[in-house]
């Protein structure tokens, strides 16, 4: 019998066995990804997008313009990777295309069709031939051409899913990663697994629970030679933003010159963000001009490639992203950092990447709602964890006092996830510079060639042999974030107190001491340190500021001449520290020998 019509329906129901096959395959789709980064996600991160928008679908008595509406805002709420923004904007145009219509003709799904090729294609900056933009095109316009001749939805569907199998076989000669790799493009087999899903209902008006594949056997990861100097662009980088009258068009050009890979999808209400960049902060500070940001991620691609395919120690180095360090000493060593999350508002920001100290700072002053700093989730833990045991012998995880953050809480959940691999969790009883310090230990130790156990023990003493002192020149802050009460916020105002802090042998921050002004804080707090250091073997000095370089450098001068010391590293503080100390905070770590 012929399908003259499409309704909601059997529509939804279609889209529901193209996303199966899509999960289906993941593993498949990852292994032949090599273009534009060989990140081995594109599976994943098709399936992810396709999961949400099953998840979210209408209900199946809805007419075809609600159920592709719904579609198309459940792919844009899900989507992750560059192929899943792409597919979330192809539904998006093809709700633009639909329009108003409960159902429709060949005739009227051939528009939409065209709809959907074309906002596809509008949500790239530089489309690229031979990925599954081509395939999108290719397809689209058949099923345009032959909606003229053919009525029939399924004599139409199934030959523009042949065409689009010629386009897909296509991808495999059209760009260097592919044709080195002999595979065709990962984006555009997921694209094809849709449609194949689609066709199938249609054909059969059941999704069948083990649809038989065609694929050929693939063993392992396809290879294709990229050196790390290669990858240009470090984070995969995205978001979900949220406004009214978002400059879709505008954006993505303000954007281009921070990266590759640009894909923005979406209306003027809400839009998906992804670009590969080596600044995502500086990319979200200009999104968060057009609304609240949403959903943001950002993968370290240039990480991920040398963990899988550099040598390393056996035993991997995880921090929070409290802990303060060079990022030049963090790369060198490989240090993996659980990024804490930083919000203002809605906007929820990833600590040193997505936000830099120097811009939350900026927004501490500027944004009317005062930050919150939220511990990393049992997933972040649970998913990095999982990617380093596929590559390490064991992981030693050092993190903020468990006295203070759930953190540790959430790493030692995540950790008992793998039972039958060795993973420490230590809490390090202090944050900051002081906590930079452990981590350095651990670091030395491992490059001596100590054992998992051999360092955990020495780690454990070292927790004892850090503290900081920090100087808080104006209480406004604590009493914003309710670490102060107002009554007693005002009568140490009206009093000139500038408390000074430290933490206790548990990790617990105290009021160790206080002044009457600002510069008499700043002056004994250095003299603190210089007291405590005179009784210690080696000390050794760190400074973190809160947007004060003169006095952190003051600092650093009378250090250098009290002890004779050399480098004493100079570092903004981590929002875990900077939210409740506020801008002009300076803080002094220290660290001994036994």
């Amino acid at each position: 019998m012929k399908i003259k019509y499409i309704d909601g329906k059997r529509f939804l129901r279609g889209i529901r066995a193209g996303a199966r096959k899509v999960v289906d395959q993941q593993d498949h789709l990852n292994k032949i990804n090599v273009f534009p980064v060989p990140d081995a996600d594109t599976g994943t991160n098709m399936a992810a997008t396709m999961k949400t928008v099953v998840t979210n679908m209408s209900p199946d008595n809805s007419p075809i313009d609600e159920a592709t509406q719904k579609i198309a805002d459940s792919a844009l709420e899900g989507a992750r990777g560059n192929s899943g923004v792409i597919l979330a904007q192809f539904f998006y145009g093809l709700a633009k295309g639909i329009g108003k219509n409960h159902k429709v003709s060949t005739a009227q799904f051939a528009e939409a069709a065209v709809s959907a090729k074309q906002h596809a294609f509008k949500a790239l900056s530089e489309p690229r031939e031979g990925t599954i933009l081509s395939v999108i095109k290719d397809w689209a316009e058949n099923v345009y051409e032959n909606s003229k001749k053919i009525f029939d939805f399924q004599e139409l569907l199934n030959h523009a899913l042949e065409v689009a199998k010629r386009s897909l076989e296509a991808t495999r000669s059209k760009i260097e990663a592919m044709r080195n790799a002999n595979v065709v493009d990962s984006g555009a087999q997921g694209f094809v697994y849709i449609l194949e899903g689609i066709s199938h209902f249609i054909d059969r008006g059941r999704i069948k629970e083990n649809q038989e594949t065609t694929l050929e056997p693939v063993e392992s990861i396809a290879h294709t030679e990229v050196l790390p100097e290669q990858i240009n662009y470090r984070f995969c980088t995205e978001c979900l933003i949220e406004g009214q009258n978002i400059p879709v068009d505008d954006l993505r050009k303000q954007i281009e010159q921070y990266g590759d890979s640009v894909v923005l999808a979406g209306s003027d209400k809400k839009a998906r963000l992804h670009i590969h960049s080596n600044e995502p902060a500086k990319v979200f500070k200009i999104a968060r001009q057009y609304g609240a940001l949403l959903q943001q991620k950002a993968d370290d691609m240039l990480k991920q490639y040398l963990v899988a395919h550099n040598p390393h120690p056996r035993i991997a180095l995880v921090v929070d992203s409290a802990c303060d360090l060079p990022q030049e000493f963090i790369d060198r060593y490989n240090l993996h950092v659980v990024p804490v999350r930083v919000s203002f508002g809605q906007s929820c920001y990833i600590d040193k990447i997505t936000i830099t100290p120097e811009y939350f700072y900026e927004m501490l002053d500027s944004e009317p709602e005062h930050p919150q700093t939220s511990q990393p989730s049992p997933a972040d833990f649970i998913n990095l964890y999982g990617f380093l045991l596929s590559h390490y012998d064991s992981i030693i995880s050092i993190h903020i006092p468990e006295s203070v953050s759930g953190t540790f809480q959430n790493a030692l959940n995540a950790a008992r996830t793998f039972p039958d691999r060795k993973i420490s969790i230590i809490d390090s009883k202090t944050l900051s510079v002081s906590m930079g310090f452990i981590a350095e230990r651990a670091v030395e130790l491992i490059a001596a060639g100590k054992s998992h156990d051999e360092i955990v023990t020495d780690l454990t003493r070292a927790t004892r042999r850090t503290q900081i002192f920090v100087g808080i020149p104006n209480l406004k802050y604590m009493i914003r974030g309710g670490r102060v009460g107002k009554a007693k916020g005002l009568a140490a105002k009206l009093l000139h107190i500038k408390p000074i802090l430290n933490l206790d042998e548990h990790g617990v921050p105290q009021h160790f001491s206080k002044s009457f002004s600002r510069k008499g804080a700043f002056a004994k707090v250095l003299q603190l340190a210089i007291d405590l250091a005179a009784q210690k073997t080696n000390p050794r000095f760190r400074i973190a500021h809160v947007n004060n370089h003169s006095i952190a450098e003051h600092y650093v001068s009378e250090l250098k001449k009290r002890f004779g010391v050399g480098s004493i590293n100079i570092l903004p503080a981590s929002p875990v520290l900077g939210a409740h100390a506020g801008i002009g905070a300076a803080a002094i770590g220290i660290s001994w020998s036994e």
